[in-house]
């Protein structure tokens, strides 16, 4: 069963190959760009988290005594209801392990329940994205609701790891990007994260205001390279809880009509109250 499991990734990458999208190249549709009336996208990203290190209060990084590994994968799906409106939802899959620092963080891909590991659909919502103003067709808004669909994600009450928080997510972002030459594009995302407790404790209910930034090379009109910038800071009853800052490079490459395949690598380099650690990233995109 737990090798069945972790099939379940790769295959769906592999179903997607041998899907007919548009004849429009997907470069063209970029993140702030809604798709078209009756157009349908389907989305699977799939990201590996590891740290044996994190950021302190004083933003020293420490060793964490242990590894921690989080896989999550995210599987999206939205509808084209017309050229300024479009319908979507969501479902999240997560795996968590622990281990020594010297341990494997695939080690999270085995996808097991046990004191070290847990594995779990945490998340799962509908969201609207729309443009609010005509003439900006480039820029946009999206706000959705995911709903912690999995009971104690916490694990207060079971012998298995964190695998998240006791909390609904309420996720708002204003997107815009802008080609500055043939060859370049910048794409930035605001965003808030309300953080909403299931028992609706006002303590356990929280607020993040991320701010991305990609920036954009065309070597083709099939191939992508950017370079990712993120400020994550996390607000508390005090002010700024926690914040880190993550950068890294990804490319996208157009495997057929509608198909896109995406892979990028992170790292968090400063940071306060958070993980001090890396991502491995692989997603598929097809646009129907």
């Amino acid at each position: 069963m737990n090798k069945s499991r972790a099939l379940i990734p790769i295959l769906m990458i592999l179903l997607t190959l041998n899907v007919n999208g548009q004849n429009k190249n997907v470069q063209d549709y970029t993140p702030s760009l809604l798709i078209n009336k009756g157009q349908t996208e389907f989305k699977i990203f799939n990201s590996l988290y590891t740290q044996s290190q994190f950021f302190n209060a004083t933003s020293y990084k420490l060793d964490a005594g242990g590894r921690s590994n989080f896989f999550t994968s995210i599987i999206e799906y939205n509808y084209g209801v017309s050229s300024k409106v479009t319908l979507g939802g969501e479902v999240w899959f997560r795996s968590v392990s622990n281990g020594s620092a010297t341990s494997s963080p695939t080690n999270v891909l085995t996808f097991t329940n046990s004191s070290q590991s847990r594995t779990g659909i945490n998340l799962a919502g509908v969201k609207i994205k729309f443009n609010p103003i005509k003439k900006w067709k480039k820029l946009s808004v999206q706000s959705g609701f995911l709903f912690s669909v999995i009971s104690d994600p916490q694990s207060k009450e079971l012998d298995r790891p964190f695998l998240d928080n006791n909390r609904h997510l309420w996720i708002t972002k204003l997107l815009y990007d802008k080609k500055i030459s043939e060859k370049f594009q910048v794409f930035t995302q605001l965003s808030t994260w309300v953080s909403i407790d299931k028992n609706l404790e006002d303590e356990n209910t929280g607020i993040a205001t991320p701010v991305d930034l990609f920036i954009s090379y065309f070597p083709s009109k099939k191939f992508t390279i950017y370079l990712q910038n993120q400020f994550w800071p996390s607000l508390g009853s005090e002010g700024l809880s926690s914040y880190f800052l993550q950068e890294g490079l990804g490319v996208k490459y157009q495997l057929a009509k509608g198909v896109e395949l995406e892979t990028s690598y992170t790292v968090f380099i400063i940071g306060k109250e958070t993980g001090a650690g890396q991502t491995f990233n692989l997603g598929v995109r097809i646009l129907h």
